[in-house]
């Protein structure tokens, strides 16, 4: 103590430590949340208020503050949050004392993601509307996102969506001409984000009787014909027509066609346009039309029965064909000097070694089994 004109003073009281940090206002998928209103108040939630202040949205203070308090028990009541965001629980916290005391406020609100169409090998399908409604698939609700699959800087066949936590169902409206519509696929929207809605697309199937006409949409080489007539007995006749009087035909057989792969327009010098597949069948049959990305791959041999258009992936130069049959076995391969060259045409089985440079997309037609191996 010391004496200041006759009176005693105490020395002065040492000042408590401080800890500083940061309180961070976030929605569901970790983004930060400008304009959330929060009060801090000491002690439990209905302590005294110790701070108050309105998230920013500068660079340096965007959806956070900085907080500065003696080390305690607090409790961050938010007052107000900006739409769509809804009121979060209070968050108590315990202040220490130093830097690096960090609280996140956790708001109620939408998660970003994606719905993404697909067909059965994962590929992205575009041009597929998806409808997205609240509520389960077996009742109605209100509608609350719609849009088409397309092509973006990250992927193909999707969208973005941003959707509340709860239960939606996603329908498909409109699907390109060679793929069916799905069934509804229901969803549970939960923290933490992000979420994803797959839609699984099956290709387009056309089943019938006799002859019969089917629209599609496609120019050379971008579509493959997978055609089944296994009660058959006469003439089985599959060919893709054009609107300019363009024909590729595809399957000429009697009798049985137990299944069969052709791609539409192979054989085209120019690229041509298609707008339907002609049918002539006398008895049951069923078309499906195929991307180009459901060929079937190999590496160096691969073996099928029947008509096929398959992708040797493995560099060679020459490739061994054997075929058993009784009928017409042709083959044909892309090549990189004549463009689309004859490999074989002979009638029955067949066995022996032609140059052939791959990779190539190969078209064979047969009635029997075949291989083919390149090297």
């Amino acid at each position: 103590m010391s004496l200041l004109f006759g009176l005693t003073v105490a020395a002065p009281a040492q000042a408590a430590s401080i800890g500083t940090g940061a309180v961070s206002i976030k929605g569901q998928s970790s983004e930060l949340v400008p304009g959330a209103t929060v009060e801090i108040r000491q002690g439990d939630c209905s302590g005294p208020a110790v701070w108050r202040t309105t998230t920013g949205n500068t660079p340096s203070a965007y959806g956070a503050f900085g907080i500065g308090l003696a080390p305690g028990a607090y409790c961050v009541v938010t007052l107000s949050v900006p739409a769509p965001y809804g009121m979060p629980a209070n968050t108590p916290f315990q202040m220490g004392s130093g830097t690096g005391n960090w609280v996140t406020v956790w708001l109620p609100g939408p998660l970003a993601g994606a719905v993404v169409a697909k067909n059965s090998l994962g590929y992205g399908i575009n041009g597929v509307t998806a409808f997205i409604r609240q509520g389960s698939c077996a009742s109605a609700g209100q509608g609350v996102w719609q849009n088409i699959t397309a092509t973006n800087q990250w992927s193909s066949g999707g969208f973005g969506i941003s959707l509340l936590p709860g239960t939606y169902c996603t329908s498909v409206l409109d699907v390109p001409w060679d793929y069916s519509a799905p069934q509804p696929v229901e969803t549970v929207v939960s923290a933490p984000g992000p979420i994803w809605i797959t839609i699984w697309l099956a290709s387009r199937t056309v089943q019938g009787q006799g002859d019969s006409v089917i629209s599609i949409a496609t120019q050379s080489r971008q579509k493959i014909v997978e055609f089944t007539c296994a009660d058959c007995t006469s003439n089985v006749i599959v060919e893709a027509v054009g609107p300019n009087q363009t024909f590729d035909l595809l399957i000429n057989r009697i009798g049985s066609y137990p299944s069969g792969r052709m791609l539409v327009g192979f054989l085209d010098w120019t690229d041509s346009n298609y707008n339907q597949i002609s049918v002539h069948a006398s008895g049951h049959w069923t078309l499906r039309i195929l991307d180009l990305d459901m060929i079937r791959q190999a590496g160096s041999t691969i073996s099928g029965t029947g008509d096929d258009v398959v992708y040797m992936d493995t560099p060679g130069v020459v490739a061994t064909f054997s075929n058993h049959g009784t009928s017409n076995f042709v083959v044909w391969a892309t090549d990189p000097t004549y463009g689309i060259d004859l490999k074989v045409n002979v009638i029955g089985d067949y066995w022996g070694t032609v140059p052939m440079t791959s990779p190539s997309v190969v078209q064979i037609t047969s009635d029997g089994p075949w291989t083919i191996t390149t090297w």
